[in-house]
């Protein structure tokens, strides 16, 4: 086999064939980024397990949550802004009852898309959990829900509604 005739023929193939390559790939990895912001979520940071995070803070601000129904439920959202985060907790005196989880959804104002933020854990104040979320997310809606199957993604029962607006929250300062 007479390999000189075709050297000349070697290093363009295989030149053209790592272009093709890298196209591939560059091309791969453009539709994937396309395709994840094609998913508008909210990126929530899940602060339920650390201490409350706002709990007398003095630049705190409060929303009641509106009960969905007659039921006997109550709760209220205190949040405030810290390094471009809304920083979330959510209070809730709901019936203690182990068989069902409390869960809290986040959906934008002008989406119909609703997200698992936490699962609200029972302490001796009631029911409470923390998130936070980037503020360019707002205005958003908050849903307080029983769940029977926390897995699924969708709301079984809703109990308690609110609404954070951008314009109601300042900027977290220190103290001097």
């Amino acid at each position: 086999m007479n390999l000189k005739k075709y050297s000349p023929f070697i290093i363009p193939v295989i030149s053209l064939l790592l272009v093709l390559f890298l196209a591939f790939r560059w091309y791969n990895l453009r539709t994937q980024r396309d395709q994840e912001n094609l998913f508008d979520t909210v990126e929530i940071e899940n602060l339920s397990e650390e201490d409350q995070i706002v709990i007398g803070a003095p630049d705190t601000s409060t929303i009641q949550l509106e009960p969905e129904d007659e039921e006997l439920v109550s709760g209220q959202v205190r949040y405030r802004l810290n390094d471009e985060k809304i920083l979330i907790n959510v209070f809730a005196e709901l019936p203690k009852d182990d068989s069902y989880t409390y869960q809290v959804w986040i959906s934008p104002e002008d989406k119909d898309s609703l997200q698992k933020a936490f699962v609200l854990t029972y302490s001796k104040s009631g029911y409470n959990g923390g998130a936070a979320i980037p503020r360019d997310q707002l205005p958003l809606e908050l849903i307080v829900s029983k769940e029977t199957n926390s897995t699924d993604q969708e709301i079984e029962q809703e109990l308690l509604r609110g609404m954070i607006i951008d314009d109601e929250i300042t900027q977290d300062t220190e103290l001097e």
